[in-house]
Formats: structure tokens, C-alpha cells, sequence
């Protein structure tokens, strides 16, 4: 059994590579239907977690942007684990909201965020006193 890329064009199957298809050859036919294929965000590859961790964040970050003004949302992925940084302008307001879209989620796909929501003059403050958590939130791949 041999393996090789064709492309369909004008109703025939022609090979990708230069190769000499014998005659009455059968072979079968795996394709992806470009039309049906999902869009990933451009984040979705530089993330190393698990897909489900992944579709979780997609869908808590289009949740999130019909409840809350955000500046950025900031996923810290190592070592299978993750931390959410939600920077937001006001953290007294949107507090809740961030956390019953996280919590919401948890109800509905089983998938644990850990979300902090942090000010954009609380991550200023700490850029000015060099933090680490600074630092780490910087590093971080933005979801937005």
C-alpha cells in the first residue's frame, strides 16, 4: 500500500508527485471539505493545551466580549496548566460578569478557567515595580 497526494481537477484525481499509477489501481479517497473547515484563531496554535481547554477559551472570550469592555485577554499556558488575565479598566465592575461567563462555562463544558481580572492602572503599577506577575501576564497570548 502506497501513499500519495493527488488533487481533484476536471473530474480526475491527479497525483501531486511525479509517480507512475498503474492501470485499473484502486485507492481511496480521504479529503477535507475546505468550504465546512473552522476558522482557528490566530492564537489557537501558539497555545499548548488540550483542545477542549482551547474551545473553551474561544467561546469564553466571544461570551465575554457581549458582557464586558476589556482591554485584553491574556492566557499564561505551561506545562498543561493555564491562567487567564482578563484586563479590564474598572476590576470592581466587571468582576462578576468575567466570573459567571467562566463559571458558566464550567456548567456547560465541564472545562476549568482559572480567570483573574486585573486593572489596566493595577498592571501599570506593577510594571512600574518591575513584578514578576507583570512580567509573566506580558509573556502571555493574548485571546482577544
Amino acid at each position: 500500500m502506497k501513499t500519495v497526494k493527488v488533487i481533484f481537477r476536471n473530474g480526475v484525481f491527479v497525483p501531486l508527485e511525479k509517480i507512475e499509477i498503474p492501470e485499473g489501481t484502486e485507492g481511496i479517497t480521504v479529503y477535507l471539505d475546505s468550504r465546512k473547515r473552522d476558522k482557528k484563531p490566530s492564537w489557537w496554535h501558539q497555545l499548548d493545551i488540550e483542545e477542549k481547554k482551547k474551545e473553551a477559551l474561544l467561546e469564553f472570550s466571544k461570551k465575554l466580549a457581549e458582557k464586558v469592555a476589556f482591554v485584553d485577554i491574556k492566557v499564561v499556558a505551561e506545562n498543561e496548566e493555564l491562567e487567564i488575565f482578563v484586563i479590564v479598566l474598572d476590576e470592581f465592575e466587571s468582576l462578576k460578569p468575567v466570573m459567571e461567563t467562566a463559571l458558566s462555562l464550567y456548567e456547560d463544558l465541564g472545562v476549568y478557567l482559572p480567570v483573574q481580572v486585573i486593572s489596566k492602572r493595577k498592571l501599570l503599577r506593577w510594571k512600574e515595580q518591575r513584578n514578576k506577575v507583570y512580567d509573566l501576564i506580558k509573556k502571555g497570548v493574548s485571546i482577544k
